[in-house]
């Protein structure tokens, strides 16, 4: 034992003494053995005659208590046999007191078979940076590692941890803008895995916009890196008393070269040794190291292109330019009753997933998925449970749950084709549906996290795919026209073709749905500095860029012109769709967390605990508010969406409310004991109540005898 490790637990005897005598008889060259009360293991490596003896902690940022301690096997050998043997003498354990005595008498007996291998020489791999680089390189690194081949390597059987395997010997240094620091000599993987750990500090707050200060030590080596919110990096490299900083930075000018020289060190570890493809500590910092550099580049992308032959596109879409609201019907006059017709009972439902197809009302559970007339209640059609289900056009869509996708026909359930995905894993998918314009009938959907894919709703066959990222984008239809929007990007695809016509690339993740405005399309960027940035809807050409005072908490919505953005510390920004400029900053009345809706110059709120209000789109002043719930004790509503009908408004709340648009003046209210998570109503004024306990209940208006003045 190497001086001031006395205190290190040693492996059992048995243990100790079995592995010694494999390594005596050359039927190993390195064996593992890992303490049961603690996250420590101790290596022993045979060398020729002798054994190298180590011991280190397999924590993620690994401790090393003694790296390579040189013994002669055979004393080594001996002395545990012997120990064991004294061992067995004090246990009252008959079986085990015989188990220790034929290991210690085995390896007694035990001569030293030569070294299969014999004294293999070692190889000098050197990587990276060995020269001062470029002055347009800020930061680089390079090293010099001593590994040790392994002749056995193709008999490697399954795959293992093995930190020891990371604990070769090496020079590390960096080159920072030009002065080259030595890093240290040693083990100096344990320092790059420090450096790696530091960089997803560095970019989890980078994706997340918020500053950072990481400061990691490893032995005599510490690495410091500093993210202010102007995305700037300082950072510090310290080895012993030799320390550099470096200020003015980006996040992959750091990032990248650490990833780099993480990637080169795996590298020549596994050319010398083969079999450490299969060390499962390889595999997982090598893992890590993609998945960095995969955000990191993503996240720093510039890669966009412009749309070649826009007029070809402007002609074959009739994109949905926004035009201006129509104005709402004048509201009806005294005040409005209504009547329940019929309620059912589903036991179960999803509120989201109940639809108006014509005459029926379609929902779905989790046991049955059922379509019931509109104006008696009847059910017309059952068909068994499904994991989910949604609409694309008139087809229903549903998630078997043996993983298939049927596509029903909605007027009697029974399915038109079974169309199988790649991930068909159940929940919710984003999606959009075609099918008019000239458009075959098509459901785009998500397929898995980083696809999507267009299904014929007449066949149930793929007619495109297309990938998308890491994360699942956000979709926005324009006519002929699909955005996507995900990680540093906004695609348009013609969505009959699935052919990416342009790509607008910037910094930060486009993780909103962008909305369309006129020919102007506004997507916003979060991480780092938030951004709105307004690109041709045809061409993909940028038209404006605005840095937004705060983080955006919501979609965009589009009305009049104006993009409305809900940004933290509760405001609400309108930017113009022409240039990008804010017309108004205002507090937020709850378009973050409820439903908006614009009807003629006013956006209407339905926020949650029951507040209502309206915004002039303006000059963004409340022109009106109401209280329709009481917030402490009425459930607050799934779905939050008001309906217009008729020039009223149905508002869910504590319960369906009728308000006029202009004034927030109470025009009725449903005598309704249901919670309002899903509000349907026709176009006969007749509301469709689903509350997700599993009751579905319609009300029509009641008669009303009015006075008619001047009659005979």
């Amino acid at each position: 034992m190497a001086p001031g490790r006395e205190h290190l637990e040693l492996p059992s005897l048995a243990d100790l003494t079995a592995a010694a005598t494999a390594l005596a008889r050359g039927q190993r060259r390195k064996a593992l053995l890992p303490l049961a009360s603690a996250p420590t293991e101790w290596a022993l490596v045979r060398r020729g005659p002798k054994v190298l003896v180590s011991a280190y902690d397999t924590l993620g940022a690994p401790e090393v208590h003694q790296l390579d301690h040189e013994i002669e096997l055979a004393h080594f050998l001996g002395g545990c046999a012997r120990a064991t043997l004294e061992g067995a003498r004090y246990t009252n354990e008959a079986v085990s007191r015989q188990i220790a005595e034929h290991l210690a008498e085995r390896a007694l007996r035990t001569p030293i078979a030569p070294d299969p291998e014999g004294l293999v020489e070692p190889v000098i791999k050197r990587a990276g940076a060995q020269e001062s680089p470029d002055d347009d390189v800020p930061l680089a690194f390079g090293f010099e590692a001593t590994l040790h081949p392994n002749a056995n390597a193709a008999k490697a059987g399954a795959a293992r941890a093995d930190v020891h395997a990371l604990l070769f010997d090496g020079t590390l240094w960096a080159f920072v803008r030009g002065r080259r620091l030595p890093l240290g000599r040693g083990p100096f993987m344990l320092a790059v895995q420090r450096m790696v750990c530091g960089v997803r500090a560095l970019v989890d707050a980078w994706e997340a916009g918020r500053a950072a200060n990481v400061r990691l030590r490893s032995g005599p080596f510490a690495i410091g890196l500093r993210l202010t919110l102007k995305e700037e990096v300082a950072l510090s490299l310290q080895s012993g008393r030799n320390e550099v900083r470096a200020t003015e930075l980006d996040v992959p000018a750091v990032a990248l070269p650490i990833l780099r020289l993480a990637n080169e060190g795996l590298r020549a570890l596994v050319t010398v040794d083969r079999s450490q493809a299969k060390n499962l500590r390889v595999q997982s910092l090598r893992d890590e190291v993609r998945t960095l550099r995969r955000v990191v580049r993503d996240h720093a992308r510039d890669d966009g292109f412009v749309n070649a032959e826009p007029e070809r596109v402007r002609v074959a879409t009739s994109a949905e330019l926004e035009s201006t609201p129509r104005p709402a019907q004048p509201a009806p006059s005294g005040s409005l009753r209504f009547e329940e017709r019929w309620r059912v009972d589903m036991g179960e439902l999803d509120a989201s997933s109940t639809w108006f197809c014509g005459d029926r009302l379609v929902l779905a559970s989790p046991q049955h998925t059922v379509a019931v007339d509109r104006g008696t209640g009847q059910v017309l059609w059952a068909r068994e449970g499904a994991r989910t289900c949604w609409m694309a056009g008139t087809a229903l869509l549903r998630v078997l749950p043996e993983g298939e996708l049927e596509i029903c026909n909605v007027h009697d359930g029974e399915p038109l084709a079974i169309a199988r995905l790649a991930d068909p894993a159940p929940g919710p998918r984003i999606g959009v549906s075609a099918g008019d314009d000239g458009l075959p009938p098509l459901a785009i959907l998500a397929d898995g996290p980083s696809h999507l894919v267009a299904l014929d709703l007449r066949t149930g066959e793929p007619r495109w795919r297309f990938a998308c990222g890491r994360t699942p984008p956000s979709l926005t239809r324009a006519g002929r026209l699909l955005l996507v929007a995900g990680e540093g990007a906004v695609h348009a695809l013609d969505l009959a073709s699935g052919e990416d016509l342009w790509r607008f690339a910037a910094r930060g993740r486009f993780t909103k749905k962008p909305v369309v405005i006129g020919d102007t399309v506004i997507a916003i960027t979060e991480g780092g500095a938030p951004t709105a940035y307004g690109i041709d809807l045809f061409t993909g050409e940028r038209r404006f860029r605005e840095r937004l005072s705060g983080a955006p908490t919501g979609d965009p919505i589009a009305a009049h012109g104006l993009a409305l953005v809900p940004l933290s510390r509760d405001q609400l920004v309108a930017l113009d769709a022409v240039d990008g400029s804010a017309r108004w900053l205002g507090r937020d009345p709850g378009v973050a967390t409820g439903a908006a809706l614009v009807v003629d110059d006013l956006l209407v709120v339905n926020a949650p605990g029951g507040a209502l209000g309206a915004i002039e789109l303006g000059r963004g002043d409340v022109v009106w508010s109401v209280l329709l719930a009481d917030p402490l004790a009425d459930e607050v509503p799934r779905c939050l969406e008001p309906v217009l009908r008729g020039g009223a408004l149905f508002v869910p709340a504590g319960g369906v409310h009728v308000v006029r648009p202009s004034d927030g003046a109470k025009l009725g209210e449903l005598p309704s004991d249901l919670v309002p998570d899903r509000v349907r109503v026709d176009e006969r004024g007749w509301v469709y109540v689903a509350e997700e306990s599993g009751h579905v209940a319609a009300y029509a208006p009641a008669p009303q005898l009015r006075m008619i003045r001047g009659g005979a």
